[in-house]
């Protein structure tokens, strides 16, 4: 599918983020490390095995030059059903003895854990120059995806972040369209999602009591980095995690990663200068049911002269009916992300087919074919030598910060915010500052974020 930058607007992501990946770091600019490449075959760890992260190992171990060495999850349970698949792999309950005991045994690990837990494991890995592959969005905070971004360039690995979505056809079929010309410079774009009703909870306040913790669960290393809380039953673990703030980033930092990608991708989006929500504030312990969130991008050669103006919508809000009039359409799909030019509209739907707006106006233009791709194995490939990544960590701690930043507005409703991403700060709002990073519990503190 190609690169998702031109050199030189990679180039100036590159220079831009180099000088503040580290918010409050003493650091210097790092050195991209040569890159570092597996001979033979890879050795591979999976940390996190349950969910997302049994399709991860699933995957990655289909791949024919890949040994599985070691598993490792903090729910026995998981850690048992990835066991049968995968006979004669060590097992762990605790990550950090995992890349002790088998630093010198693997490869390459994947990520597949909670939001609040990435930064801690990806960085450890990276320390250890351990290829990784982690799933979206690479962080919970924009304190951690800079310094992640900085590690994975120092060690000089192959890195991929898990939106899968980005390699496959669809996604292909889109860009060719947008790369066509056929609905001309971009003026706005809009992006949207159905998540999170009746998928997890969000708009909930921490629920009163304490529950057993179950046998199979190690709840103090699943809570890891995050504050100490009692365990509740059926509220955290499994899955419902999503929408609490000390976990993980709610619709936005879930989807966004997936859905917003065409826009940075296509368009070659840098970093923004405004952005303001619509609301409403999340309260102190989740995120709310809905969310609208707006951003100004300086104008590049794919738009028109600016700024350009990007909206994320969650909770089932979707684009205006206002444009979806002028375009002649109905209703619009779930989840999507459409480009609105000078010419006519561009629907990229990760889960169907593009389309291009009025469909009256293009009735003609054929739907060239899509490649679509293995992301995981693009991953191991890459490892091994063969290829590149389409979503490395570079990229990925880019998007993710793009998304988190929505996160940060949402306590800020109706309110216009600047964003000095150069200096990673506020300048007015010196109260959302606070809000890029988050505190590490005792015993748990990254060693990159102190």
């Amino acid at each position: 599918m190609g690169s998702r930058y031109t050199r030189r607007s990679f180039l100036e992501f590159s220079a831009l983020t180099s000088s503040a990946l580290v918010i409050g770091c003493n650091s210097q600019q790092p050195a991209a490390a040569a890159r570092r490449i597996t001979k033979g075959r890879l050795r591979h760890a999976g940390i996190g095995v349950g969910g997302m992260g049994a399709g991860d190992l699933d995957q990655i171990r289909a791949h024919p030059e890949v040994d599985v060495i070691a598993l490792c999850d903090v729910d026995e349970n998981n850690l048992r059903a990835a066991a049968e698949k995968v006979k004669g792999a060590r097992l762990y309950r605790d990550w950090r003895e995992l890349l002790e005991k088998e630093k010198d045994a693997i490869d390459s690990v994947h990520v597949s854990t909670p939001d609040h837990m990435h930064a801690a494991i990806e960085l450890s890995a990276l320390r250890l120059h351990k290829h990784v592959y982690g799933q979206k969005p690479l962080t919970r905070t924009i304190r951690e995806a800079r310094a992640v971004a900085r590690a994975a360039r120092e060690a000089g690995v192959t890195t991929q972040m898990g939106i899968q979505n980005h390699s496959n056809a669809a996604y292909d079929q889109a860009r060719q369209l947008f790369l066509a010309g056929h609905i001309g410079a971009i003026h706005e774009a809009h992006v949207w999602t159905d998540r999170p009703a009746g998928w997890w909870p969000q708009a909930v306040e921490r629920p009163a009591g304490t529950d057993p913790v179950p046998a199979s669960l190690d709840w103090d290393k699943w809570l890891g980095v995050a504050p100490e809380r009692p365990f509740k039953a059926d509220t955290y673990h499994p899955f419902k995690w999503r929408g609490w703030k000390d976990f993980g980033t709610g619709a936005q930092g879930d989807m966004a990663c997936h859905l917003m990608d065409p826009a940075m991708w296509f368009l070659e989006l840098g970093h923004p200068t405004r952005i303001r929500s619509d609301g409403p504030r999340p309260n102190n312990e989740t995120y709310p049911l809905w969310s609208t969130v707006h951003y100004e991008f300086p104008a590049n050669r794919w738009t028109t002269r600016g700024p350009l103006l990007l909206t994320w919508r969650d909770g089932g809000k979707k684009v205006p009916r206002e444009l979806l009039d002028q375009l002649g359409l109905q209703d619009i799909v779930a989840n999507g992300c459409l480009f609105v030019g000078e010419k006519g509209a561009l629907l990229a739907d990760p889960y169907g087919t593009p389309a291009l707006y009025p469909a009256e106006n293009f009735k003609d233009v054929k739907l060239p074919e899509g490649k679509g791709v293995n992301h995981w194995h693009q991953w191991v490939d890459a490892c091994l030598g063969k290829g590149e990544t389409s979503a490395s960590f570079e990229y990925a701690a880019h998007l993710t910060e793009i998304a988190l930043l929505g996160n940060v507005a949402l306590n800020f409703p109706n309110e216009t915010i600047e964003w000095d991403a150069a200096r990673a700060r506020f300048p007015a709002r010196p109260e959302a500052d606070a809000l890029l990073g988050a505190p590490q519990r005792k015993g748990w503190e990254i060693a990159e974020l102190a």
